[in-house]
């Protein structure tokens, strides 16, 4: 079952403001909320010991029967929703990548980062700077008086946006991702308020539940990819390279159609593609773009 994109959400992470004299920019790509990634084959050498869980997951013939698992063991510890996604650092610090649907509303994850509560929202912080869980509930913000201090801002709307959801506690986990500059999240809601419910024997389930997910999907599927963004000249196509030095050159379009031998249509849907992947206003700008690579 192949991944199916339900999403673009522009994160506002890292985002270059653009200048209009001046070299383009790369802007970061935006975030992606997909259904299941699909399985490849693994060829481990020899026979490792897993946990019975990653070995049900393994196991199972279908995406569907890999949720049942799951479920079933959420719904024991006590947990309803599931969500669990890529980040990836750039200039502006962690920027959500992409985040998988299946276990979790959709539309309450749409609007987290429609809303772009990821940047207000302290269980991030949290997480990411240590390697346990972060356990939370409303109820802790409500005794704090942070969402009563914080109405009307961004972190109240946060905060009621969430209380809305029907979801009062849980925990969420950062673990690392393939590279250096990403880390993968994990996390897993309840509506059961509170946090007195979360002790050691949960803890330790919800730990084995985030380890054996975290492996399976990053070892055993095709997670999308998330950055750090691809140079523009490392994705052009021999013709596009062309029209570029050509265009470095000085050349008109008269002149790229008759020394690359294309219609005037194609090179003007060439230059459209060109312009929008070195995220360039104009032809200037473009030609700068195309000068630099002529350098190279």
């Amino acid at each position: 079952m192949n991944a199916t994109i339900h999403a673009d959400i522009d994160s506002g992470f890292g985002h270059l403001p653009g200048v209009e004299h001046g070299p383009p920019v790369l802007r970061p790509p935006p975030l992606l909320l997909h259904t299941e990634p699909p399985r490849i084959e693994s060829h481990p050498l020899g026979s490792p010991r897993r946990p019975s869980l990653l070995t049900a997951l393994l196991a199972a013939e279908s995406p569907c029967e890999r949720h049942r698992t799951v479920r079933g063991l959420m719904q024991t510890l006590g947990f309803d929703w599931l969500a669990c996604g890529s980040l990836v650092r750039d200039e502006a610090g962690w920027r959500p990548a992409a985040f998988c649907t299946t276990l979790i509303d959709i539309d309450w994850l749409q609007r987290y980062f429609g809303q772009k509560h990821h940047e207000v929202d302290p269980r991030w912080r949290e997480a990411l700077q240590s390697s346990l869980p972060c356990i939370w509930s409303l109820d802790q913000w409500d005794d704090a008086g942070a969402a009563a201090d914080a109405a009307g801002t961004h972190f109240g709307r946060f905060v009621a946006d969430l209380r809305a959801t029907g979801m009062h506690s849980g925990a969420l986990l950062a673990l690392p991702g393939r590279r250096t500059d990403e880390r993968w999240l994990l996390s897993l809601l309840s509506r059961t308020p509170g946090t007195a419910w979360i002790g050691d024997a949960v803890l330790g389930q919800l730990l084995n539940l985030s380890l054996c997910l975290h492996e399976f999907y990053l070892q055993h599927t095709r997670w999308p990819q998330s950055g750090p963004v691809t140079p523009p000249e490392e994705v052009l196509n021999p013709v596009q390279r062309d029209i570029l030095l050509q265009l470095a050159h000085g050349a008109s379009d008269k002149q790229i159609a008759r020394e690359l031998q294309l219609s005037s249509h194609a090179v003007d849907y060439h230059m459209r593609q060109l312009r929008r992947r070195f995220a360039a206003r104009n032809r200037v700008q473009l030609t700068q773009a195309a000068q630099r690579l002529a350098r190279r």
